[in-house]
């Protein structure tokens, strides 16, 4: 679609060159600036077409890394660093210990509440405790402070801790529901 464009205004742009050689002066500048206007719609518009499709597949893609569950998300961090897929697979299942969803709803509930917080940090803290073999639970206390305190490095003031018993509160209900 876009090359037949192409072609007729290239087209379009030769009639006027021929017109241009055959015309008076005052004529010769009018189609002169028709000439240059048409090429620049000519020749810029693949480029814009280009920079929309590029920044679509960039959305497209952020869209695609959301829907993939908090595990899956640690599996493929821990791939990326070295480790067989199979084996990242089973040191995330053994350090996160629920399920998939259960887990992604409270990642979710952490994010909500602490909004400098970002999935990518969620990730890296998790993918460095499956690491070592040592478990995580969003639903205790003291593993939220900890999750907290690596990642964005809070204050522990009193809203905090308060903010953090709520979390760990909450989860611990999505864990009872989820049964």
């Amino acid at each position: 679609m876009f090359y037949f464009v192409s072609c007729q205004i290239i087209f379009i742009i030769l009639n006027f060159i021929t017109a241009l050689l055959q015309g008076s002066r005052d004529m010769k500048k009018r189609i002169l600036i028709v000439i240059i206007l048409m090429a620049d719609v000519a020749f810029a518009s693949p480029l814009q077409l280009e920079v929309r499709n590029v920044r679509n597949n960039t959305e497209i893609k952020a869209q695609k890394d959301d829907i993939k569950t908090l595990a899956d998300a640690i599996s493929e961090h821990l791939h990326a660093r070295g480790l067989d897929k199979d084996v990242a697979s089973k040191k995330v299942l053994n350090s996160l210990k629920d399920d998939s969803r259960l887990t992604d709803l409270m990642a979710k509930n952490i994010l909500n509440h602490f909004g400098e917080m970002k999935r990518k940090d969620l990730i890296e803290y998790i993918s460095n405790n499956a690491l070592y073999n040592r478990s995580v639970d969003l639903s205790k206390y003291d593993h939220l402070i900890a999750l907290i305190q690596k990642i964005n490095g809070f204050k522990l003031d009193k809203e905090t801790l308060e903010k953090v018993e709520k979390i760990s509160f909450e989860n611990k209900n999505i864990r009872s529901l989820h049964v």
